[in-house]
């Protein structure tokens, strides 16, 4: 099984209902000593993810759209792209697996345009689900109903569990 050195995670910015969660996956990215990466959108960030993985010892990018001012806690890399689209790219590319996590349609949808802006099933990322509470059973269901039909087995870059470790464990044996 290879180690994560990096992952990029997408997650509601700001302030969210998801806060407990955001901390325990902020917490676990940085125990394992990997680096995470997320996207901040029209100036915020998911806080609560960052502001765990800094204070247990972690290091963290957020990739942002424009130049406007983004008031990250101190240690945070701030890698700028010209839109939101190829920041989630950039956040694609910087992570070695990317992992939803509980929120709304907008992280899912920064999730989706991340990885096929980042080369989708040929880039060789996994993509983990975060499925606490059955937040993604709708997106497990057009994976397995619809997006299989084209592209076959999607079990080898797809992973889906309701607990952190778990879909840790899981994507750290796919990545290549």
């Amino acid at each position: 099984m290879a180690a994560l050195t990096s992952v990029a995670v997408f997650a509601d910015c700001g302030v969210t209902a998801h806060q407990a969660q955001y901390r325990h996956v902020g917490e676990a990215v940085a125990r394992r000593k990997a680096h995470l990466v997320c996207l901040a959108c029209e100036g915020e960030w998911p806080r609560a993810l960052v502001d765990s993985a800094l204070a247990h010892g972690g290091t963290v990018t957020v990739c942002t759209a424009g130049d406007a001012a983004l008031n990250v806690p101190r240690g945070v890399v701030i890698d700028r792209s010209g839109d939101i689209r190829t920041a989630g790219a950039r956040a694609a590319k910087l992570g070695q697996a990317l992992i939803a996590l509980p929120g709304g349609l907008g992280a899912v949808s920064a999730l989706y345009n991340a990885w096929a802006d980042g080369g989708g099933p040929d880039a060789g990322k996994p993509v983990g689900l975060l499925n606490r509470h059955s937040a993604f059973e709708v997106v497990r269901g057009f994976l397995t109903d619809i997006a299989a039909v084209g592209l076959g087995s999607v079990d080898q870059f797809v992973q889906v569990s309701d607990n952190f470790e778990d879909l840790w464990t899981r994507l750290a044996r796919v990545v290549e």
